[in-house]
């Protein structure tokens, strides 16, 4: 496991944007931006500009980022109202789930960084800890937006059903029973320990080794791809699909643009069932933390 205390000095602003620290001045310009790098760098098998899907384009990204901005960077409400309103919202006006993943990792995070600022993964994993511990108004909430936005995306158990929003009023006891079959789940279950210990060093790492912040991002995505098998994909298509998946991402050569090109190709078709969504969500939320880690 790496060292949570990997982040070097900041640079100097010539190379401000590629090293992402504490750019971002605002949470809600945190929240946006970390959306809008999410949306646009070319990741494999995802939306991104000139590479829609049927039903989804790069555009509705960009109105869901600025929804999650708005309602995330609201200080008057808790992070279980804000993925609430903003989850009905984003259908509302997209018509779809489209952030449903991104609102909520990043509500625990923008409560933790509102909380007080934090300077390294060691405070945001004490933040958050403090965080997730939610009343039963603000967990029947979270259940409300997974249920409003049609996800099925934590699947139904005996014990508790995320969909049934009436039934339950512990969002983290659902989180815990479901975090074997979903990584988003895990994060609330684990404290989000391995968004903070797993993903977020493979994104800083990735983007200061390509010095290009976009292929950076995808090369990341292949990468947290190559070691894990994405959760929408085994929700979708089985565990032994994500698996194939995952074993394809550890063959790409994430230096060579045209290996990375075949590997996003293979991922298209079938009404993009394998499109990667849970991974791309958690670029999205380590994008946060390095915009805004202070």
């Amino acid at each position: 496991m790496r060292s949570q205390n990997f982040f070097p000095p900041i640079k100097p602003m010539s190379e401000s944007l590629l090293h992402l620290r504490g750019l971002a001045g605002s949470v809600s310009d945190g929240v946006r931006w970390a959306c809008v790098l999410e949306a646009t760098a070319p990741k494999a098998g995802n939306v991104y500009p000139g590479r829609d899907f049927e039903d989804l384009c790069y555009g509705d990204f960009i109105q869901a980022a600025e929804i999650a901005a708005k309602r995330l960077g609201d200080p008057r409400h808790s992070f279980a109202q804000s993925i609430h309103g903003a989850a009905l919202e984003t259908k509302s006006v997209t018509g779809t789930n489209v952030n449903l993943g991104m609102l909520l990792l990043l509500g625990p995070l923008v409560a933790a960084d509102r909380s007080r600022p934090c300077h390294s993964p060691n405070d945001w994993l004490a933040e958050i800890h403090q965080q997730l511990v939610l009343s039963a108004d603000d967990s029947r909430l979270i259940f409300q937006a997974i249920a409003a936005s049609s996800a099925g995306g934590l699947g139904k158990v005996p014990e508790m059903d995320v969909q049934d929003s009436q039934a339950h009023d512990d969002i983290v006891a659902a989180m815990r029973l479901a975090q074997g079959r979903d990584r988003i789940a895990r994060q609330y279950a684990d404290g989000f320990r391995d968004l903070l210990n797993n993903v977020l060093p493979v994104v800083y790492d990735s983007i200061i080794q390509f010095r290009d912040l976009f292929r950076g991002i995808a090369a990341a995505h292949i990468l947290l791809l190559a070691q894990t098998p994405d959760s929408l994909i085994a929700r979708k298509c089985g565990d032994t699909v994500a698996e194939e998946v995952r074993q394809a991402a550890a063959r790409v050569n994430v230096s060579d643009l045209g290996s990375c090109l075949e590997f996003d190709e293979s991922l298209r078709g079938d009404n993009h069932q394998l499109n990667p969504g849970t991974t791309a969500d958690l670029i999205a939320a380590a994008l946060y933390i390095l915009l805004r880690t202070q």
